[in-house]
């Protein structure tokens, strides 16, 4: 019994790493994260129990992926954004493909416009310009079409090079903007870039929240 309290709590740690970064800031008090761990997990045990498994993690473990994580981040290159953008999620089939170079055609890099396209199994994503989202979306069928978000903003963080192979990167960066009630509308990893975008209301104080975490001033 005690070997699974251990495994439960120490489950419970390992995937909220807010909770975790807290704890190695010490900013948590453990009797109140035992009573919430209890409560969250319905854990049939002790207090004490509780207590003495948070007690035993291992906090290393954090130290050694974020805190090589937030070491990369403070050696960020370049954080800039862009506003007035939509993103378009459509069906991945024949029919859209076929369409898709009557979409570069509209597209006038020369003249700086935007055009990011993703794709998974079953589904398209394209993030382009507000001014072209008339002419966009005639483009497409109305069946195809999967959603629209309008009024979007990227941000996109130059990052060092060797993001790519260091875990820790986007979760750091999500949980920070999701700590500050912004959420992610989409994110793509274009090494050395990492865009994410956002609804324009909260670019402001996303940018904001994204700087500092790759300020050495605050980690100073």
């Amino acid at each position: 019994m005690a070997k699974n309290i251990v495994k439960e709590v120490w489950k419970f740690l390992d995937t909220n790493s807010t909770i975790t970064r807290s704890m190695q800031d010490g900013l948590i008090n453990t009797r109140a994260l035992a009573k919430h761990i209890v409560k969250e997990k319905k854990l049939d045990a002790s207090l004490d129990a509780v207590i003495s498994a948070i007690r035993r993690y291992e906090l290393t473990k954090y130290d050694d992926v974020f805190g090589t994580a937030h070491k990369l981040l403070l050696q960020t290159i370049n954080i800039s954004t862009r506003s007035k953008l939509a993103v378009l999620s459509l069906q991945k089939d024949a029919d859209i493909q076929q369409k898709l170079p009557d979409l570069f055609a509209m597209i006038q890099y020369i003249r700086g416009d935007v055009l990011r396209i993703s794709q998974a199994n079953e589904s398209i994503k394209l993030v382009f310009d507000m001014k072209n989202l008339t002419s966009v979306l005639a483009l497409f069928p109305k069946s195809k079409i999967i959603h629209v978000e309008c009024d979007v903003a990227e941000i996109d963080m130059h990052l060092h090079p060797k993001m790519q192979s260091t875990p820790g990167i986007l979760a750091i960066t999500a949980t920070e903007l999701a700590m500050n009630g912004i959420n992610i509308v989409e994110s793509v990893n274009c090494p050395p870039e990492m865009l994410m975008y956002v609804k324009e209301e909260d670019l402001l104080k996303a940018y904001n929240v994204l700087y500092q975490l790759c300020s050495s001033q605050k980690r100073k």
